[in-house]
């Protein structure tokens, strides 16, 4: 059965969603062409005139779909030329805008090097920031996302490879979008992606009975090991095992959950002298401030206003919960015989608490505040 046939007389929402995205996704794609080449004189009438362009090509596939609808369930419309067309339309905006975006990204116009970006603290970027930086990090990666939206474009531009080309994309696609929600990309951004992944979907769905039928016919030809009971026990421990693994895990972390966070040096003595409030500057052991994570992981900095990795100590703790404390394990003097360092926890509130350790040959009070 070819899609045409599976997409022939069914109910109209099949053929809106046909007509909706081949029509809005061309004209998306046109004003995506047509729209930067415009004089900057007139930029101020490119949104306007994008928004009514797109909401036209809407309501033209409104009432067009209602058009072809009725004529059909009246018998005196040949829908399979218009399936085709529409599908034509579809696959070949969708591949020349995949194209351009893998070639941006080859070329490095996509995720290309920004200096505002890399000067920024990671955590005073914005969503759109973060992800140019993530993604920009990495050309191989670039390259390798291109390479499957280039392949997979061009399988769309034939009608024997829409399917795998289809396969290639979808996975991409959904995660692209996902993205742009989650990180805010971009309301234009946005709408490109979900178009470009219905309409993807919307192929994927025209022929979906071919699809059926070649998972039906599908049998695997190895024999089967032991009995059904047997299989079934496996399958059950091989989902089981990883989650009983993983609530262990999580429950033997969060033992200690709080502690995590960033901990603010409000006073520190050593060997029974108060170390003075600009000491961090000269040195290093005069901490400011203290980066308890997950995984047993803890970090010293004397930079009081963002970590430095040159100059902060990395430790890992155990937490012992009935006596109070913590064992800290530190690599600093031989990374081969660690040194185990005792920190004793005393009045401990939410927001606050004071350590007594000795590291090394001095003995330190802290008093720290989230």
């Amino acid at each position: 059965m070819s899609s045409a046939e599976v997409i022939n007389n069914t109910k109209w929402f099949s053929k809106f969603s046909l007509s909706f995205l081949a029509i809005v996704g061309a004209t998306n794609t046109a004003l995506f062409i047509i729209l930067p080449l415009l004089p900057y004189k007139i930029s101020q009438f490119i949104f306007p005139v994008g928004f009514l362009a797109l909401g036209l090509a809407i309501l033209f596939s409104i009432g067009f779909s209602i058009y072809w609808h009725r004529k059909e369930n009246k018998g005196t419309f040949n829908s399979i030329p218009y399936i085709s067309w529409f599908s034509i339309l579809l696959r070949y905006w969708m591949a020349f805008l995949l194209l351009d975006f893998g070639f941006q990204k080859i070329f490095e116009v996509n995720f290309n090097y920004s200096y505002h970006i890399n000067d920024s603290l990671s955590g005073v970027l914005t969503g759109p920031e973060l992800t140019w930086k993530y993604y920009g990090f990495s050309y191989g990666l670039a390259v390798i996302l291109a390479f499957f939206q280039i392949i997979g474009a061009v399988l769309l531009l034939f009608r024997r490879t829409t399917l795998l080309g289809i396969t290639i994309l979808l996975p991409v696609m959904l995660n692209i979008v996902l993205i742009n929600v989650f990180y805010s990309i971009g309301p234009i951004t946005l709408f490109t992606s979900i178009l470009i992944t219905l309409g993807l979907i919307n192929l994927f769905l025209q022929q979906k009975v071919d699809i059926i039928n070649f998972f039906n016919q599908y049998k695997n030809r190895l024999p089967s090991i032991g009995n059904n009971f047997s299989r079934s026990i496996a399958r059950v421990l091989c989902i089981l095992i990883p989650l009983l693994f993983v609530i262990y895990y999580n429950y033997d972390v969060h033992l200690s959950k709080k502690y995590f966070g960033k901990w603010k040096v409000t006073s520190m003595t050593r060997n029974g002298k108060l170390v003075k409030e600009n000491q961090w500057q000269q040195d290093t052991l005069a901490w400011k401030t203290i980066y308890i994570e997950e995984r047993g992981k803890m970090y010293y900095c004397p930079n009081p206003y963002m970590y430095v990795d040159s100059t902060s100590l990395f430790m890992k703790y155990h937490h012992d919960d009935k006596e109070q404390n913590f064992k800290v394990i530190s690599y600093e003097k031989n990374p081969k015989k660690p040194d185990t360092i005792p920190v004793q926890i005393s009045n401990f509130r939410n927001n606050s608490m004071q350590w007594n350790m000795i590291f090394y040959k001095d003995t330190i009070q802290m008093e720290l505040k989230k």
